[in-house]
């Protein structure tokens, strides 16, 4: 059994072992009011109290990556392996099993970092479908913490493959869930994807207003929190007249501190979109060539994606130059991948730079990258 946040763990405890609050509060010796407020999320418990609690009734804290950071394959297959050979006594359906949902959330997770959106694109329809099947069923706070996580995971593969509707049709059902489970930063994560999806549609301020939803939410932790600050000035960079906040926003984003490596490189990246669009070219080519390398360890998806915003960038600064040197590095990564998103930043990049189709160092590198899109994307 495993739990991630510690008001899941007092929920989990409750619910399994049949007490009350008060009769829990008695085991951990502490309050029924302090129970209450951890139940809710709104108490700030650290580290070492929570272990020290939890240990009184023979619990311990593990650590373990975040569903939204690559984990190594060894422990993926080894997860895997335990909810398909072991499934729940409690029912013949899987998806009420929160183990397995958290895994096959893992799952999308891991392929997508390596493969992007569109290979996953029908294993995420199919999640949808089971998860909204069961949203009539009265299901325990872990199997909803479980199933925002999975549906967060097929809203973002969804997105990568081009599918925005679906995606956002996800999102919501993400948002559903934390919320009936009481989780607030699964509720900030959902808003993250929505603005997300929002503003890739082209409705900047729908996507200012999800940011800012996020934001609303208390007690959130740094990484979600930094990410919705990103998403919130990435919104604004794209709503006119709203130069100075979108800076605001992005500047309190690359703030953040306590980042994993991963966790920091992408909101590098993902910032340095923002900052391109508002005109900071030189910052931005920096941030994303810094981002493009990190993520090599992690992410051909990511990696391929900063790469196509530095090409995006280098043509707004009109640096032909820089620009062929990173549609080289584009064309390189594009064959490992299937991404809808990376598709269509290729055709742009192509479209851009046809006034450039003298310069011999663009005209090579337009002939690579043309040469390396699927078929289906090189003829739209």
């Amino acid at each position: 059994m495993e739990v991630r946040t510690l008001p899941e763990a007092l929920r989990t405890l409750m619910e399994q072992r049949g007490w009350t609050q008060s009769e829990l509060a008695h085991q951990l010796g502490v309050s029924q009011a302090w129970i209450s407020k951890d139940c809710r999320g709104v108490a700030d418990t650290g580290l070492a109290r929570a272990q020290e609690l939890l240990a009184r009734v023979g619990w311990e804290v593990r650590f373990s990556p975040s569903v939204e950071e690559p984990v190594e394959r060894r422990e993926f297959l080894v997860a895997a392996a335990s909810v398909v050979f072991a499934p729940s006594a409690a029912s013949s359906n899987p998806y009420l099993d929160p183990d397995y949902v958290r895994a096959l959330a893992d799952s999308l997770a891991r392929g997508r970092y390596e493969l992007g959106g569109l290979p996953l694109a029908a294993r995420a329809l199919t999640h949808i479908r089971q998860v909204s099947a069961l949203q009539a069923v009265s299901l325990s706070d872990q199997v909803q913490t479980a199933a925002s996580d999975l549906m967060y995971q097929a809203s973002i593969a969804l997105y990568d493959a081009g599918m925005l509707g679906q995606s956002e049709h996800a999102s919501l059902i993400a948002l559903d869930l934390a919320h009936h489970g009481q989780h607030f930063a699964a509720q900030a994560r959902a808003y993250d994807a929505l603005s997300r999806v929002s503003l890739y549609r082209g409705d900047a301020p729908r996507a200012v207003q999800h940011a800012q939803r996020g934001l609303r939410i208390p007690d959130l932790p740094a990484s979600r929190e930094s990410s919705l600050h990103m998403r919130l000035g990435r919104s604004l960079a794209a709503v006119k007249g709203h130069d100075g906040e979108a800076r605001s926003a992005l500047e309190r984003a690359l703030e953040t501190r306590g980042l994993s490596p991963f966790a920091e490189a992408a909101l590098g990246g993902d910032v340095a979109i923002g900052l391109s669009h508002l005109g900071q070219y030189d910052q931005a080519d920096r941030l994303l060539r810094d981002a493009a390398h990190a993520m090599g360890q992690w992410s051909l998806l990511f990696q391929a994606q900063y790469l196509g915003r530095q090409a995006q960038t280098a043509i707004r600064a009109g640096r032909p130059t820089l620009t062929a040197e990173h549609m080289q590095a584009l064309a390189r990564a594009l064959p490992f991948i299937g991404s809808a998103r990376v598709n269509s930043r290729t055709r742009e990049i192509l479209q851009r730079t046809e006034a450039w189709e003298r310069i011999p160092e663009i005209r090579s590198a337009r002939e690579n990258l043309h040469g390396m899109l699927p078929p289906d994307s090189s003829s739209s």
